[in-house]
C-alpha cells in the first residue's frame, strides 16, 4: 500500500468509525492528498543545504463542499500534516519549520474545486493546540455559512452499496445515475437524475424528480416526502434509511 492509499485509509477509517462507510463526498480526501503533493513538488527551492519544501499549506473548498466532513477536518488536517512530513523525508526534502495544513472554505472556489497555497515560513510562535481551536473555528463559520443545517444520515441497505453512508448536510443534495448529482449511484435501475432531498424548516424532504422507475418511501411510492427517521427510501434497486446522524469524536 502506498503513501496515498494510506492517507486515503485513515480518512475511511475516521468516517466509518462515526457513521460507517461513506459513499461518497464531493471533494474525495485522496484528491486533496494529490494537490498538496503537487504543491510540495512544484514550489521547491534549492539551498546549500538541499532541497527546501513548503510547510505551511492552506487547502481552499467551496462551503458546501466542506461542510459535508466538517466534523472530521481538525483530524484531517493533523493527518495530511503527517502524510507530508513522511513524503519529504522519503524524497529527501527538508522544511525550514513546523508542517501547517488547514483547510478553510471560499465561496468564490467552484464546487468540487481544490486549490492549494503553498509557502515556505517560519513559524516561531507555532501551537498545536491553537491551531486546531483556528481550524475549529473555521468548521464553525462554514456551518453558519452554509444554513447551519442540522446534519443527516442516509444508510444504504439494500443493494450494490449496502453499508454505505452519505452526510445530509446541505440545503438541496441531489441523487441520481449521472455524474452532476451530489450522490452518484451507478446502477441501471436509477435514472439519471432521480431525487432531491432538500432541507425545509426542521425537516428534510425528498422529492422525485420525474424518475422511470420511481421513489417509494416505506413502499409507497412519493412524488413528495417529509423524511421521518426510520424511512426505509427505495430509488429503483437501492435501498437506504434515513437516519440521525451522532458521530463520535474523530480519533487523531
Amino acid at each position: 500500500m502506498n503513501r496515498l492509499d494510506r492517507f486515503e485509509s485513515f480518512f475511511q477509517r475516521v468516517m466509518e468509525d462515526s457513521v460507517g462507510r461513506i459513499f461518497r463526498t464531493p471533494v474525495q480526501p485522496a484528491e486533496i492528498g494529490r494537490r498538496l503533493e503537487r504543491a510540495m513538488e512544484s514550489n521547491q527551492v534549492i539551498s546549500v543545504e538541499g532541497v527546501i519544501v513548503p510547510n505551511d499549506y492552506e487547502v481552499i473548498l467551496n462551503p458546501q463542499d466542506m461542510v459535508v466532513f466538517a466534523d472530521f477536518v481538525p483530524a484531517l488536517c493533523r493527518q495530511m500534516e503527517d502524510w507530508l512530513t513522511d513524503l519529504a523525508n522519503e524524497r529527501g526534502y527538508g522544511f525550514v519549520d513546523h508542517v501547517r495544513v488547514q483547510i478553510k472554505g471560499d465561496a468564490d472556489v467552484g464546487r468540487r474545486t481544490i486549490y492549494v497555497d503553498a509557502s515556505i515560513v517560519e513559524l516561531p510562535d507555532f501551537d498545536r493546540a491553537r491551531e486546531e481551536e483556528i481550524q475549529r473555528t473555521e468548521v464553525l463559520r462554514v456551518i453558519e455559512e452554509t444554513g447551519n443545517i442540522p446534519p443527516r444520515l442516509l444508510r444504504f441497505v439494500e443493494g450494490p452499496f449496502a453499508g454505505d453512508s452519505v452526510i445530509l448536510r446541505r440545503e438541496v443534495m441531489t441523487i441520481g445515475r449521472a455524474l452532476d448529482n451530489d450522490v452518484v449511484i451507478d446502477s441501471a435501475e436509477v435514472s439519471r437524475h432521480h431525487a432531491r432531498i432538500e432541507h425545509r424548516g426542521s425537516g428534510f424532504f425528498l422529492i422525485d424528480l420525474g424518475s422511470t422507475n420511481g421513489t417509494s418511501v416505506n413502499g409507497t411510492q412519493i412524488s413528495e416526502h417529509e423524511l421521518q427517521y426510520g424511512d426505509r427510501i427505495t430509488l429503483g434497486n437501492v435501498v437506504f434509511e434515513y437516519l440521525p446522524y451522532e458521530p463520535r469524536r474523530a480519533a487523531s
